[in-house]
């Protein structure tokens, strides 16, 4: 006769066991260290580049397309970096390494932010 385990096959399949201890075992998460700067939010447009604040103002158009198709031909034009360039209605959330180019601008419809990559 089999010992006094609860199921017809065995192993319980959750990990149960005769043994005790029945249940999955939790791990434990650690965060990564994060070493970069973070946005806050809507009034949060962090810049770390008077000159790119600049060409994004400038750019800034009547639409959220607009901008951002305006801006990433005035960032072409201007400097050999590649950027990555994103306008929208609602502000957005973002983090971004401390040593790279970064900036963003409001007109009163929209949000641009540009980032170099």
């Amino acid at each position: 006769m089999a010992s006094g385990c609860g199921s017809l096959f065995g192993g319980g399949g959750g990990g149960c066991c005769c043994s005790g201890g029945c249940g999955r075992k939790k791990r434990s998460v650690e965060e990564p260290e994060f070493r970069g700067i973070v946005s806050r939010g809507e009034q949060d447009m962090l810049c770390n580049s008077p000159e790119l604040k600049s060409l994004i103002v400038q750019s800034m158009r009547s639409s959220p397309e607009l901008s951002s198709k305006s801006l990433q031909s005035a960032l072409e034009d201007h400097d050999s970096h590649r950027y990555v360039v994103v306008c929208s209605e609602n502000p957005f959330h973002y983090s971004i390494k401390h040593d790279s180019a970064y900036c963003g601008a409001r007109n009163g419809s929209h949000y641009c932010q540009a980032f170099a990559i």
